[in-house]
This record gives C-alpha cells, sequence and structure tokens, in this order.
C-alpha cells in the first residue's frame, strides 16, 4: 500500500533584520504604487512581502510607523541623488535640480505618501524628519559651494530661502496641476510642465546670481 505524500512545509528563509526591513519597505512602496496608504492595510504589505503581519509591527510598530519609513527612505534619496548631481555638474545646472523636484513631487507614490502624512495625523513626523535631517539646509549649503566657494553665512542663507521656494512650487505646482492649469486655460500636459519648469528655473538662476555674490567683510 503507497504512503500517503506528505505536503512539503514551506521553508522559512532567513533574513538580517536590515534585509527583512529593506523587504518590508519594497513591499509597501510596490503597493502605494497603484492605492494611497488609507486603502491599504498591514495585513496587504504582509501579504506583498509573503510574512505575517506580526513582522511588520516587530520592525515599524504601527501602519504608519512602516508608511513613515518609507516616505523617509524616498526623502533620503532624493537628497542624496541631489548632492550627487551638484557634486558633479553644479548649480550651472540648475534645470536639472528642479528637474529632479519635479520629477519626484510627480511621482505617484511620493505625491500620495507626502499628501497622507501631511493630512493625517502623521502630519507632526514630516515636520520631525525636515527638521532632523535639515535636507534643505544641506543642500544649500552645497549649492552655495558650488557657486562660491567662499560664500559666507548670509549667502547660505539666501540659497535655503530660494530653495524653499523651489521645493514649495514644485510641490504645489504637482499637487494641484489640474486646478492651476485651468486657470490659466491650459492643458495640465508635459509641455506646461515643461513650460513651468523653465520658468522656475530661470528665476532660481536670476535670484541666486543676485543673491549669492560674497558678502564684503
Amino acid at each position: 500500500m503507497a504512503k500517503p505524500i506528505r505536503s512539503q512545509k514551506k521553508v522559512r528563509r532567513r533574513r538580517s533584520p536590515e534585509l527583512a526591513r529593506t523587504e518590508l519597505l519594497d513591499a509597501a512602496e510596490r503597493l502605494f504604487r497603484d492605492l494611497p496608504p488609507d486603502k491599504i492595510g498591514l495585513k496587504d504589505v504582509a501579504r506583498e512581502a509573503e510574512v505575517s503581519h506580526a513582522l511588520i509591527t516587530h520592525y515599524f510598530g504601527t501602519f504608519d510607523g512602516l508608511v513613515e519609513k518609507v516616505f523617509e527612505r524616498r526623502t533620503h534619496r532624493l537628497r542624496a541623488a541631489i548632492i550627487e548631481r551638484l557634486s558633479t555638474t553644479g548649480i550651472a545646472n540648475a534645470e536639472e535640480l528642479i528637474a529632479i523636484l519635479f520629477t519626484t513631487f510627480d511621482d505617484p507614490v511620493h505625491l500620495r505618501l507626502m499628501k497622507w502624512l501631511l493630512a493625517s495625523e502623521s502630519g507632526s513626523v514630516v515636520h520631525a524628519l525636515a527638521l532632523r535631517d535639515r535636507g534643505i539646509s544641506i543642500i544649500a549649503e552645497q549649492v552655495a559651494k558650488v557657486i562660491d566657494p567662499n560664500a559666507d553665512v548670509i549667502a547660505r542663507r539666501e540659497v535655503e530661502l530660494a530653495l524653499v521656494i523651489t521645493v514649495s512650487a514644485a510641490f504645489g505646482y504637482t499637487a494641484t496641476k489640474v486646478a492651476l492649469a485651468s486657470a490659466i486655460g491650459a492643458k495640465p500636459d508635459g509641455t506646461l510642465d515643461r513650460e513651468v519648469q523653465k520658468t522656475l528655473t530661470a528665476m532660481l538662476e536670476a535670484y541666486l546670481k543676485v543673491k549669492t555674490v560674497k558678502h564684503p567683510t
């Protein structure tokens, strides 16, 4: 008599804590490509990552904690990309700096996460992350050095303010593009995107040329 076939148990894959965290963040980010955080839960992420939802709470505490870490990772990557670009091409390509911002904010995942975090009780996380990392200040310092290696504190402050306006403009435009396009009787398409970026680039470059001249001692 033939012995019954025993079902094979799924072999658990051993992963380091760092790899496990990365895979969970990757899984969540894949889901956020199609849906906002309020349409997704821990079980959905667990299913996508092929783990138990208890593992997610182990590493991130709550679903909000997971969303926050996804956003934080994307923000760090954005800053690294900008600094890398500055170190290789310089502010002569301010258009590239603005293009990175527009591309990031126009990305459905980043835009969904930022809107959700700002509108939810986790909105304070965005502020805490910005305060802790001081991303704009770091980028401003790099920009100031490219423009003038001897730029003083006042010049760097001017660059910071210019970047605050630039980031605000990039996020505001991408978040409300349809309404803004309608307000000027235009189509919210790639042509308008390029025109807005070109205009903002010209404004940023003109401002920096005036404001980052080294102040006399």
